[in-house]
């Protein structure tokens, strides 16, 4: 729906956009009073038809009645289910890749567009500040070491918090006219958003200026996603409280929370209204569902560095909105509160100085430093379809804005800046403006994330290697803990987390001790028994001759052992037999590549031993998987 009506006479810009939204114009309310009694005359004229069409209807059943005896009818026979769908039937399964179901016409402001605006990133920002008689499309200022524009400043933020950039531009224009003022007042600008706080000495307002009300803005509206579930009441810009009405929409509740500490109870919906108006000029109508927005991707990810590297922090799906909640509810859905770390919105990897590559090609849509408040050097790609990559905490920025890049492509270098604790990659994925798991969701219990307002469903999303909770690549071979062709020797106990749900460990022998372990978990510890001397595991497929890749899953799981270092795999080929000493931290979490080969039917193996650089450590045994390769 387009709203529609003449400017009123030297009205503001919010009051015409007010009434243009509400239709409380006089042209809007003398059109509604011409189609009422339009209404009231075809009323009249059905009133006069109405009976005798009833009586015909009436007949008109009775007879095809009479016409038509039913007869009862069969219910089909549903085959039953074949073993191997019992098997699965209690297994995790991806979500659909079907476009998300539209939700039908908001009351207000449509959730999905709260956070996602396909298409609108720096070069579209300036454009539309370009194109309006505001300061605003000339305003720079420095973040950390680089003067970005203002453009650049939202569309950091907007990406940062998962946030519709649209909706901070119609936010500086209903609440201070910066879009529409052409001279705005130094207090205009000062107090953008309205925000203001008492000075602890003059001038030092920590809200004062135009990039501090940006960033308080952005901060509230991503609170109040995340305090929705519990639907904290709002506070006004007096200190005063209320409880925000039952029944809000999300994006409701979250602009209310927004706009609130700059207003006072009886003005809040006054603002609210002001604001959708706005909008509603500035970029249409916000109320209606998406349905041209793409639909989940199938895997398209590969891995964003030169080599492999230990994973330091999960996602959090119990909330990753950089709160603590008690813990990190990892994707194998267990809260794990010596998992690191609790709110996390992506995924790190301990990596010092070396390139970030592209996990997938796309266009650079922001390349600088983000302002957190930290003056994070970023990277963030579209990839045409839904999905953004966002690479944080980079020590440098070797791509620029609306630039192409191809899937492996150096965009920078890992490092720790911002707020970062030492060097690392932090790995953001966002579908439709909202952060989502790569790594999808093996719990078997329901995802709390997916089941989140603000949420989103995680699936999958790497193509270079399979997931753990999923069923194995077509034509592919697996050997599990449980698989006939697997066998072990000596005392191994089992994790609760690992492919297919479970996996085995024993205690490495090593020339070496072992430190004290880097982490020992709170919850159900597992208690490492002391071990035998030695042990080993063997896995025997039965393929045909073929060339395969070989892949063996390594679990991550806080057992109270360090992962073992130097660990020798045996592949057994029709070449001959090759080894490959590995260091298992750097895999945790990760399909381990043995190598590709060629293999002859009844020989083929992979085997391992605990014996390891340091002892007490850890030494796993899952999955291994056979992945033929096209010759």
């Amino acid at each position: 729906m387009i709203y529609r009506c003449a400017t009123l006479a030297g009205a503001s810009p919010a009051a015409t956009d007010v009434a243009r939204y509400t239709g409380n114009s006089p042209v809007a309310q003398s059109s509604r009073d011409r189609l009422r009694a339009r209404r009231q005359a075809i009323a009249a004229r059905r009133r006069r038809l109405i009976i005798p069409l009833i009586v015909a209807a009436l007949l008109a059943v009775a007879v095809l009645f009479w016409l038509s005896r039913p007869r009862q009818a069969v219910a089909p026979q549903l085959a039953a289910p074949s073993a191997q769908a019992l098997i699965q039937a209690g297994a995790p399964t991806a979500p659909p890749a079907v476009a998300p179901t539209p939700s039908g016409p908001a009351q207000f402001f449509h959730d999905q567009r709260l956070t996602y605006a396909p298409g609108f990133y720096v070069p579209e920002v300036q454009a539309f500040l370009d194109a309006q008689p505001g300061p605003l499309k000339t305003f720079s200022t420095p973040v950390g070491d680089r003067s970005h524009s203002f453009a650049e400043i939202v569309v950091g933020q907007s990406l940062y918090y998962s946030l519709n950039p649209q909706v901070v531009l119609a936010l500086l224009e209903s609440q201070a006219g910066l879009l529409s003022a052409e001279r705005p007042s130094q207090q205009q600008l000062d107090w953008a958003m309205g925000y203001r706080t008492k000075d602890a000495k003059p001038g030092e307002d920590k809200l004062r200026g135009l990039t501090a009300q940006v960033r308080w803005a952005v901060r509230q509206l991503l609170y109040a996603r995340r305090d929705f579930a519990a639907y904290p009441p709002l506070v006004f810009q007096d200190g005063t409280q209320s409880p925000a009405p039952a029944g809000w929409e999300l994006s409701r509740y979250a602009l209310a929370r927004a706009l609130a500490p700059a207003t006072t109870p009886d003005q809040l919906d006054q603002r609210l209204m002001a604001f959708a108006a706005t909008y509603t000029r500035l970029f249409g109508d916000p109320r209606p569902a998406p349905e041209d927005w793409p639909a989940p991707a199938a895997p398209f990810l590969s891995w964003p560095l030169e080599k492999p590297a230990r994973i330091t922090s999960f996602f959090d799906h119990d909330g990753p909105f950089l709160g603590r909640s008690g813990g990190t509810f990892s994707y194998w859905g267990r809260n794990e509160p010596d998992l690191s770390y609790d709110g996390h919105d992506g995924w790190d990897y301990a990596s010092a100085f070396e390139p970030a590559l592209a996990a997938a090609a796309g266009t650079v849509v922001f390349a600088g430093n983000a302002d957190d408040n930290c003056a994070t050097t970023a990277v963030v790609l579209d990839h045409g379809n839904g999905y953004r990559t966002l690479y944080w905490h980079l020590s440098s920025a070797n791509v620029a804005n609306g630039q192409q890049v191809g899937a492996g492509d150096a965009l920078g270098i890992t490092g720790a800046s911002g707020c970062a604790f030492g060097p690392h990659l932090h790995l953001g994925v966002q579908y439709l403006g909202r952060s989502t798991d790569p790594y999808g969701y093996c719990g078997a219990t329901a995802d709390p994330w997916a089941q989140n307002p603000a949420g989103s469903a995680s699936r999958w999303l790497w193509q270079d290697r399979p997931s753990p909770c999923g069923p194995p690549p077509a034509g592919a071979l697996l050997v599990d803990t449980a698989s006939p062709g697997f066998s072990n020797k000596g005392i191994w106990q089992t994790a609760p987390f690992g492919y297919g749900g479970d996996a085995l460990f024993t205690r490495s022998v090593g020339e070496q001790p072992a430190a004290a372990a880097t982490a020992t978990p709170a919850a159900t510890p597992l208690a490492p028994t002391v071990l035998a001397p030695t042990a080993s595991a063997s896995y025997r497929p039965q393929l045909t001759a073929g060339r395969y890749r070989v892949l063996a899953y390594i679990p991550y799981v806080l057992n109270g052992l360090d992962d073992a270092i130097g660990v020798t795999y045996r592949v057994t080929h029709a070449g001959g037999t090759s080894a490959r000493s590995v260091d298992l931290q750097l895999h945790a979490n990760e399909w381990l590549d043995l190598g590709t080969y060629e293999f002859a039917p009844g020989s083929a193996a992979v085997e391992i031993g605990n014996r390891a650089e340091f002892a007490d450590q850890g030494v796993w045994a899952d999955a291994v998987l056979w992945l033929p390769v096209e010759q």
